[in-house]
């Protein structure tokens, strides 16, 4: 097999180099585009890349071919033709290579006495064995070859897309919005309105389409809400969310800026009594800010719990972090945040979780939520993935946490500064 690869500036190009090169009957092994030149991998110019292969058949000896070696006379004949007796002009046929082999030598070279009738053949004849494993490998070959001619043409169909979809001047911006991990969908609706925005000889401006994207960005990032103690006292916060998300330590932020800095009366309780570990750490921080902390089995023991702390303006209430693929679980959260009945739930997503599961605690958790907190926006370089979440609610976002530092690396949340998170706070593609 003959495999070569062909390079040019689209895929209808390529292709056709590899019919000229290869031919018709040319296989498509892989193909993949790529960007030429351009900036740190920007704005480079795109070109496709095919391998293609073909099967190279065994050449004939040299010497002169007889001319009735034709395909008339290589056809396996039917039962039919076999049986029946020869015509002149077939008396008169050459013998192909396999008769030759198999009829015995003749005695003189000149007047051959014409054939008898050939015989029926048996079926343990093995030329039509041959035939029939000759005819089955062939049919599993053009099998195999129209599902890999299937699966490029899908391949080469998106290739097609993607390298269509876009203008030259802003196909890097795509390709720099999917790495900070704003989803396909989003990432078009985003470019869209940059299209819509600014003329087209604009598009190729990086600091006004940079300038437009932060600008729809930030409109997604909106609305914004932090938490505001009001007269009514006390104002009941509840956290809820996924195992690992950081929401025993940003309630300890929390505690700890409304009692250090706004001078406010606090109280912390816990219901997460899986975690040992997240019971010291609360406690830990109670001591450290000075707040009263308390740990509650049950629905009805937290109710009890909240009663008497009536005289604090904010109490913030840890829960433990549930799955949201177990039932069980999210019932038990339900059946504590019943009893609670918190003014405020808090759902805490974490920037460094892959968008699927992102998208699925959402879904799980969006019944009890009030507001959102976005929480390790320091450890990812896609949180744009955050986006495709905003996009598809209307519940604030509260705070945004940047690392483990307590109660500094917490920031009340601001659509500005939130994508400047999603997309980076320096220019990327400049």
């Amino acid at each position: 097999m003959r495999v070569k690869r062909f390079t040019g500036e689209n895929v209808a190009e390529t292709v056709g180099k590899v019919k000229k090169d290869l031919g018709p009957e040319a296989i498509i092994l892989q193909t993949r585009q790529y960007r030429e030149g351009g900036f740190l991998g920007f704005f480079g110019k795109i070109k496709v890349e095919i391998m293609a292969a073909i099967e190279e058949r065994s050449r004939p000896l040299p010497g002169p071919v007889p001319e009735a070696y034709t395909a008339e006379s290589r056809r396996v004949p039917t039962p039919a033709e076999s049986r029946r007796a020869p015509t002149p002009a077939e008396s008169r046929r050459a013998p192909t290579p396999a008769e030759s082999q198999s009829a015995p030598a003749p005695a003189a070279a000149q007047h051959t006495p014409a054939p008898a009738a050939r015989p029926e053949r048996a079926p343990e004849d093995p030329g039509v064995g041959n035939a029939h494993t000759d005819v089955s490998a062939v049919l599993t070959e053009l099998r195999q070859t129209q599902t890999l001619v299937s699966d490029m043409s899908r391949q080469m169909e998106s290739l097609r897309q993607m390298s269509s979809i876009w203008p030259q001047a802003l196909q890097g911006w795509a390709e720099g919005l999917r790495r900070r991990g704003i989803g396909e969908a989003l990432t078009m609706r985003l470019l869209r309105r940059v299209q819509g925005q600014l003329p087209e000889e604009q598009w190729s401006d990086r600091s006004l389409v940079w300038s437009a994207i932060r600008e729809n960005v930030s409109r997604l990032c909106n609305p914004t809400a932090r938490i505001v103690p009001g007269m009514r006292a006390p104002l009941v916060v509840a956290l809820v969310g996924p195992t690992g998300v950081g929401k025993t330590t940003t309630i300890g932020k929390l505690a700890a800026g409304f009692s250090l800095v706004d001078k406010r009366r606090v109280a912390l309780v816990t219901v997460d009594t899986y975690r040992v570990a997240a019971v010291e750490q609360l406690k830990t921080f109670a001591g450290i800010i000075g707040v009263p902390m308390d740990v509650a089995m049950t629905p009805t023991e937290l109710r009890g719990t909240l009663n008497r702390y009536a005289d604090k303006e904010i109490i913030f209430i840890d829960t433990a972090g549930r799955s949201p693929l177990h039932d069980a679980h999210m019932s038990e959260l339900r059946a504590f945040l019943e009893q609670a009945k918190p003014d405020l739930t808090l759902l805490v997503l974490s920037a460094t979780t892959q968008t699927v599961d992102q998208l699925q605690v959402f879904q799980r958790f969006k019944s009890f939520a009030t507001h959102l907190v976005l929480t390790k926006l320091d450890e990812t370089s896609r949180a744009g993935s955050l986006l495709n979440i905003l996009e598809q609610t209307t519940l604030p976002t509260a705070y945004l946490t940047t690392g483990q530092n307590v109660p500094d690396d917490i920031e009340a949340a601001d659509a500005g500064r939130l994508a400047d998170y999603v997309l980076g706070e320096e220019d990327m593609y400049a």
